[in-house]
């Protein structure tokens, strides 16, 4: 289990890549801004469009897990897949699904949508790094771990997911696509939550690697359906 909050001996290091980060896609993109040609404004297509729809649609199937329902609700403004799913062992979880809908769509809103028709209380806030090993390589990805309860308990764990990794924080995304728009290229992206059922008031520590396992889990399973594309 590699479990990792980030301490202030790493807040330099962050912003110096940050400031790298930001330098570097700027240089890159003066050359079209000076020739009329500002691609962020137009970007790249996202060509896993129709895979992501059909996420949407449908949701996903999981290894070792059977669908017992899975249905397409608007939850806010968005369509949402909410699929219950259950394991040899009867643990009922609730995986939920938004996908990338357009070429200028940008996470910014979804963990709020979850909270509001949740409307839970929460605690034990943590992040998780692990690494996904994929069909064609390994990747990193960070997810935000905490507590939640209203009428039941649960540990949920929450990231959005793209081809080269994952991160609950939108900013990580949006350096990813500017770094593959470079390219041509773009990192279509999926906001992924897992409510994992709990005992009231147990600890969240018992279930930090069965969280884990399930997102590594649905992450591969998203890289392959559609994010590789």
């Amino acid at each position: 289990m590699a479990s990792t909050t980030f301490s202030n001996s790493n807040r330099p290091i962050r912003i110096l890549l940050l400031i790298f980060l930001t330098l570097l896609l700027t240089i890159g993109a003066v050359p079209g801004y000076l020739a009329g040609k500002w691609q962020w404004q137009n970007p790249p297509a996202v060509k896993a469009l129709g895979e992501l729809k059909t996420i949407r649609k449908e949701g996903i199937q999981l290894p070792g897990w059977q669908t017992q329902e899975q249905r397409s609700v608007v939850l806010g403004e968005h369509p949402w897949s909410i699929q219950q799913i259950k394991d040899d062992r009867n643990t009922e979880v609730s995986l939920f699904l938004f996908t990338q809908n357009g070429p200028k769509d940008q996470p910014q809103v979804e963990w709020s949508e979850i909270n509001g028709v949740q409307r839970w209380k929460t605690d034990s806030d943590s992040e998780q790094t692990f690494e996904v090993k994929l069909s064609d390589k390994t990747v990193p990805v960070t997810a935000k771990i905490f507590r939640a309860w209203n009428k039941r308990t649960y540990g949920v764990i929450q990231w959005y997911a793209w081809r080269d990794g994952g991160h609950p924080s939108p900013s990580h995304w949006f350096f990813a696509d500017r770094m593959a728009q470079l390219q041509g290229q773009r990192q279509p992206w999926v906001a992924v939550t897992i409510l994992f059922p709990m005992e009231p008031l147990d600890d969240l520590n018992k279930y930090r690697d069965r969280l884990t396992d399930l997102a590594k889990t649905a992450h591969a399973q998203l890289y392959d359906r559609a994010l590789k594309s």
